[in-house]
């Protein structure tokens, strides 16, 4: 791509971050104001253990909802905390309702359009430096993103879009998804091409360790190679009921990592909605036999396993 090219596609990347950050901040503050209004808001606020550490982390209260979700959907950087240190991928998250007017619902309208806007310029950033050693892509990424004043900008949090329910539904229909385990099978070279973009320069001792074991497997292992991904948290999923006469119809919302924002009435209050206990009961997993895996990842940087 032509430099003056990805000097475009390149200021995108601040300016669009900018817009963000100062959308999120404008439904922040819609949502610590209906935080003191005289008028009662209803909020309906889940307390799993994730959602007791994101509030912990941000330094919120469960006592003050609107306020909380506000500083949630504020909080566009990494924070700094083992389990921030332990999966970068792992995003602050309170599942729940708040019912709103129509003016925060226009505002979340406005921050998810900056979100995909973000979102979009880096994706274009990437596509024109795909050229370039993935530790040089990254360190000019992260330098556009300090020019927005968000060198820790942690972008699944960016993208995620604050769920609405814009047109007030009959009723809410909540339940959990409990945490889920997907294993599948890859190839040596797919490993291979995966250790090698991590670490395209050979600098990283454990990669480079992890390259040579790779290398040394026996060929009548090479059918055994298993990637785990394991998603560590419950989720809520949440869809709209509408009813006509003796008919209803569902709609899927979403899975709601942040509180759902939802149209309220007149009196400031939500629809009818299934209540459920604060985290999924206990289930026992039945094992899945034809894949019984080790104890220990034999590449932990890509969750690759052998099966037994």
């Amino acid at each position: 791509m032509p430099a003056k090219d990805v000097r475009r596609t390149a200021a995108a990347v601040p300016q669009s971050l900018q817009r963000l950050a100062t959308s999120a901040a404008a439904l922040r503050q819609q949502l610590e104001q209906l935080q003191v209004s005289s008028r009662p808001w209803q909020h309906y606020l889940l307390q799993p253990p994730f959602a007791a550490d994101a509030a912990a982390q941000l330094g919120g209260s469960f006592e003050h909802p609107f306020a909380l979700a506000g500083a949630l959907i504020a909080q566009l950087d990494y924070t700094d905390t083992p389990a921030a240190a332990s999966d970068a991928r792992s995003t602050l998250q309170i599942p729940g309702l708040l019912a709103v007017p129509q003016s925060a619902i226009d505002s979340a309208r406005a921050l998810n359009s900056a979100k995909d806007t973000f979102a979009e310029a880096v994706r274009a950033f990437r596509a024109a430096v795909s050229d370039r050693p993935a530790a040089e892509r990254d360190q000019r990424l992260r330098d556009l993103l300090a020019e927005a004043r968000h060198p820790r900008a942690h972008l699944r949090q960016c993208y995620r879009q604050v769920l609405l329910c814009p047109t007030r539904p009959d009723a809410l229909s909540l339940s959990w998804i409990k945490a889920r385990k997907s294993i599948r099978k890859v190839t040596v070279e797919w490993c291979e091409r995966k250790l090698v973009q991590m670490d395209p320069q050979g600098i990283d001792a454990g990669i480079q360790y992890q390259r040579h074991l790779l290398a040394g497997l026996h060929r009548a292992q090479h059918d055994d190679l298993r990637q785990v991904q394991v998603q560590s948290r419950p989720n809520l999923q949440v869809a709209e009921i509408f009813r006509e006469e003796d008919d209803e119809t569902y709609r899927q919302v979403g899975y709601a990592a942040m509180p759902v924002l939802v149209l309220a009435d007149e009196h400031g209050q939500l629809p009818e909605f299934t209540r459920v206990d604060h985290q999924p009961g206990h289930s026992r997993r039945r094992q899945r036999r034809d894949l019984a895996l080790g104890g220990e990842a034999f590449l932990p940087a890509l969750r690759v396993f052998l099966r037994g």
